[in-house]
């Protein structure tokens, strides 16, 4: 029984369980998602408003940081300093940034379509940031493991970014990468609220960086593809818009290939947003990418380096390089580009002569660590009356040696300074009729480039010059004639020709050894140019020539100084005095002595050591040449100037003391530069007559004695036998008349007549023939033998004509300019003299 009732409750719980079905495990699981699921909502609810709140917070923090920049300075760009000429045209520009700010309405539509398709589909419609794409990139975060390939950077955004250097900012506040991100999202907000997306796209394409040191569209345009950017095509704005996700790394300049595989990407794109058809893309893709590199040129010269120092001196460093300053110089930018080219050319030829033995400048490698050695050259060319720079070339190439010759260097002068000699002899009694004599003179009274043995001469630019005997002084600066110039050295002393340099601002030349203040020593070499002096010394000396014998105090080539507004800045005094005419000017010679050199290196293009020069100057040259070369034939300088301007031109090595080549005379290297400068001043500051100052006076002298000629300086013509007005015009001093009248063919027209003062006296009137045989009888002198054939014809002077200059005494037939009025003689007919018959008693 006991038994029984203990099995009851099984039964009993089993047929409950009959009575009511076990509940299925799959919905008590249902009970637990739902309660799961809205347990998730409540706590999903709760983290929503918290993290809203947080975020809210967050964003406020950054949207905060964001409010604190001031949107009008977001196109605050380094703005680099141009440089320009004297007639507003862009020669040069300083920066660290190199860019060129142009407005959108001067870009190619196809290049803002490229920019758009490539770095912001949805440019025109987001409010600065683009949130399909950030989740985009997020997405592409997740799913690289923590590494983006998407961007997410609006252009916008983008500006922002660079406008505010948000980068650096956000490292000195110790804040990551996200919070940049907020910060650069909030400030995009904030610029689109602000400005139009056609500023924003006009702040952005600007300031960007396309590689290779350009910087905005304008800069890129040039530097790529030599057009500005409204002309930009799209194949040409594909490859510029590709650059910005690599600039350096895909600069078409660089890489070739990457630039080409990335522009057909761009292409593409803007074929996907309708800018462009599929076909048109697939054309283009097929393309070279058309390169023709003219880029914005910071100026790399020494001019350019003169420029830059002297304004940082004013300016400082800092101001100069970045705030879009307006550098007016004096340069000429024709001038400068045609003289550059004209003197590369020459040292090219030069170094092609056969047999050239020096370094040459193509074979020059500067990345070798050694110096370049090869022929360098200079040109300077100045305004007379200021100074002011016109053309200036420091050096061959500046990227291969920044070493300013202009500024720095100084080199022997040679025959170059002659005529500062004559003028110190000229303004101490001496005239252009000064007799010297041109003969051999011992080398060891001299020193020049040895201690004995006979001088030679190489100052007349020919290897074949001789010595000529007794010349004037006009003669002898005409034709460089160094034995003679040293005598009439010798024969005035150091002292005058010292202080005659430092009149034209040459420097002293070094004394002898033993030399004291009180009694200064110099070797007679000195009258021929063995020292140093500088091309800028030189140029400016020569200046005084056709300024009457003044000079400007020194060169110049800045002007004045804008800033971006256009308002002064600075200005140079040498200007400020130009435009008021009241240059400040240094006294160097009289007038009389300015001109009487002027007339004289003139006639030196005629038949002086500058006659090769002269087929290389304009036809209607009325200015004044010099040649230039030393013993040694290592410099050659060369020196032309006319009433507007003066240009000095140096050739030699730098290093070492060696010949360009034998025989290298300047009217040879130098006279293409030349003429090459002075073919284009005269289209820019076409050139007038340099007129004769009240101070002197036209004389006509004698070509035989160099006195003043008489009515009866006639002589015979060496060449056809025939007697010719033998006399030169020359012009001294007004109110000289320490010349005497030549003594020769005549006495002095303002003496009594007498016809027997003179000897040899032949007279310029018609001859009195006879009519019938005055002579009877034999001929034992043989005058029959003698006879020329009859001619009773004779040529006279006019009245009212002119005796043509004469330009220098030679022993070599008179020029048949000079000869104007020939005298023609018939031979004596024979005449029979009766000889009485003697009677023998």
């Amino acid at each position: 029984m006991a038994e029984l009732n203990s099995q009851a409750p099984r039964r009993h719980t089993q047929a409950n369980k009959r009575r009511h079905p076990k509940t299925k495990p799959r919905n008590r699981f249902r009970g637990f998602v739902k309660k799961f699921v809205a347990w998730c909502l409540v706590l999903a609810l709760i983290g929503g408003a918290v993290g809203y709140f947080g975020f809210m917070a967050a964003w406020k923090r950054y949207d905060n940081w964001a409010a604190e920049f001031d949107l009008e300075r977001i196109n605050d760009v380094e703005k680099p300093s141009i440089i320009f000429d004297r007639n507003g045209e862009e020669i040069g520009r300083i920066y660290v940034e190199n860019r060129s700010y142009v407005t959108l309405d001067k870009i190619s539509p196809a290049m803002i379509n490229a920019l758009v398709a490539q770095e912001d589909s949805r440019f025109w419609e987001h409010p600065g940031y683009d949130f399909l794409g950030i989740l985009r990139a997020a997405k592409e975060y997740a799913s690289n493991s923590g590494e983006a390939n998407q961007g997410a950077s609006s252009i916008t955004q983008q500006l922002a970014r660079n406008a505010y250097d948000l980068k650096n900012r956000a490292k000195a506040r110790n804040e990551g990468s996200f919070g940049r991100k907020f910060v650069e999202i909030a400030l995009a907000r904030r610029i689109t609220e602000r400005y139009s997306k056609e500023q924003v796209l006009e702040f952005y394409i600007n300031r960007v960086y396309f590689g290779s040191g350009f910087y905005g569209i304008r800069s890129a345009s040039l530097g790529y593809f030599g057009k500005e950017p409204a002309d930009l095509t799209t194949r040409e704005a594909a490859s510029i818009a590709a650059l910005i996700k690599n600039p350096n790394g895909l600069s078409p300049l660089n890489n070739k290939e990457g630039n080409l595989k990335w522009r057909n990407h761009v292409l593409n794109r803007m074929a996907r947003e309708k800018y462009i058809t599929p076909e048109e893309a697939q054309r283009l893709s097929s393309m070279d990418l058309g390169l023709n590199p003219k880029p914005l040129k910071r100026g790399v010269s020494h001019i350019y380096d003169r420029i830059y120092a002297e304004i940082t001196a004013y300016l400082g460093e800092e101001r100069v390089n970045a705030a879009g300053l307006r550098i007016y110089t004096t340069i000429d930018k024709k001038l400068q580009d045609a003289t550059g080219k004209a003197l590369s050319q020459a040292l090219e030829n030069i170094e092609k002569r056969p047999g050239y033995s020096h370094q040459k400048a193509e074979d020059y490698d500067r990345f070798s660590g050694t110096k370049p050695r090869y022929l360098e050259g200079a040109v300077l060319m100045v305004d007379n009356q200021s100074g002011a720079v016109l053309a200036y070339h420091g050096g061959r190439n500046h990227t291969n040696r920044q070493y300013d010759v202009i500024k720095e260097g100084a080199r022997p002068t040679g025959t170059a300074i002659l005529p500062f000699l004559y003028a110190a002899a000229f303004d101490t009694g001496k005239s252009p009729v000064t007799r010297i004599l041109d003969d051999a003179i011992d080398n060891r009274l001299t020193g020049i480039g040895g201690s004995e043995g006979i001088l030679g001469e190489w100052g007349a630019e020919n290897s074949r010059n001789r010595y000529e005997g007794m010349i004037t002084a006009h003669r002898g600066l005409a034709a460089s004639k160094i034995a003679a110039s040293l005598r009439m050295g010798m024969d005035m002393g150091t002292a005058p020709f010292i202080k005659k340099l430092a009149d034209f601002g040459i420097r002293k030349p070094v004394r002898e050894a033993g030399s004291t203040e009180v009694n200064p020593v110099y070797r007679p070499k000195i009258f021929v140019g063995t020292e140093p002096a500088s091309l800028t010394e030189m140029t400016l000396a020569y200046t005084a020539i056709p300024n009457g014998g003044s000079r400007p105090e020194n060169i110049y080539y800045l002007d004045r100084i804008e800033d971006e507004d256009g308002r002064l800045i600075w200005e140079s005094t040498q200007a400020i005095e130009t435009r008021n005419n009241a240059q400040v000017r240094k006294g160097a010679a009289s007038t009389a002595t300015a001109f009487q050199l002027h007339n004289i290196l003139h006639s030196s293009l005629k038949n002086g050591s500058a006659q090769r020069v002269a087929d290389s100057l304009p036809a209607n040259f009325k200015g004044g040449v010099k040649t230039g070369t030393t013993y040694d034939f290592g410099d050659n300088w060369l020196f032309g100037y006319d009433d507007r301007v003066t240009c000095g031109i140096w050739i030699g090595f730098l290093e070492g003391k060696k010949p360009i080549y034998n025989g290298a005379f300047s009217s040879d290297t130098c006279a293409s530069i030349l003429g090459t400068a002075f073919k284009e001043s005269e289209r820019l500051f076409p050139a007038g007559e340099l007129v004769p100052p009240p101070s002197v006076e036209r004389v006509e002298i004698c070509l035989t004695t160099g006195k003043r000629a008489t009515h009866s300086c006639y002589d015979i013509d060496p060449v056809d036998k025939k007697y010719r007005r033998h006399t030169m015009f020359e012009y001294l001093r007004k109110g000289d008349s320490s010349l005497p009248f030549c003594d020769l063919h005549g006495e002095d027209p303002a003496a009594p007549s007498s016809p027997f003062t003179a000897q040899n006296r032949i007279l310029p009137l018609p001859p009195i023939l006879p009519v019938k045989p005055i002579l009877i009888g034999d001929d034992p002198y043989h005058t029959e033998l003698n006879q020329g054939p009859p001619n009773r014809n004779f040529e006279l002077l006019g009245t009212n004509e002119n005796v043509p200059e004469a330009q220098a005494l030679s022993s070599a037939p008179v020029a048949p300019d000079h000869a104007d009025t020939r005298i023609t003689l018939p031979a004596p007919t024979p005449i029979a003299i009766p000889v009485p018959e003697f009677i023998h008693l």
